[in-house]
């Protein structure tokens, strides 16, 4: 069941980019709630069904990726994110490919499990986007705030990865 909520985290993208592209900003941000809420759902319920597994281990951090990235691309392509902006998001996206790269190149070897910073940071992402699917010029500022403490967040948790991370690596001799 909870790997089923992040499945539909995952396909959720899809009618959220219908919603923008067709100007329904009101069902895209609703659209959008329910998919964070699936977020903060498939764990608990995983957790409380003892139904944790190893897909959803792996899934639930690749549907985070996909809905954020998604939804990057939409917001710029829509003017919501733009000029400097796009920074604050291009940070968010190679912190994310970088700490995916270190766990699979880790995997086995040293588990870089999600702190709860990372969960915060993943919040907060959500937050800004949120607000900035909205239409209103107080989500988009409050937004675009968001976004840079999300940025900034995320690579405070991106550095407290990559240097347990790193190390490893170089000892295992995978690194020089």
């Amino acid at each position: 069941m909870a790997n089923l909520l992040t499945c539909l985290r995952i396909f959720l993208l899809l009618p959220i980019a219908w919603a923008m592209l067709s100007g329904a900003h009101w069902l895209a941000f609703w659209l959008f709630v329910l998919a964070g809420l699936t977020d903060l759902l498939d764990g608990a319920l995983a957790r409380a069904l003892g139904d944790a597994d190893a897909l959803g281990a792996a899934l639930d951090p690749i549907a985070d990726k996909i809905l954020t990235m998604g939804l990057f691309v939409l917001l710029a392509t829509s003017g919501a994110l733009y000029g400097p902006h796009l920074f604050a998001a291009l940070l968010i996206l190679m912190r994310e490919f970088l700490i995916g790269g270190l766990r699979e190149a880790l995997a086995g070897k040293l588990a870089l499990p999600v702190s709860s910073l990372a969960k915060w940071k993943t919040g907060l992402q959500f937050i800004a986007i949120a607000l900035l699917i909205m239409p209103l010029i107080w989500g988009q500022n409050i937004g675009l705030a968001a976004l840079w403490a999300a940025a900034l967040l995320t690579l405070w948790t991106g550095w407290a990865y990559a240097r347990p991370a790193l190390a490893a690596l170089k000892k295992a001799g995978q690194i020089r």
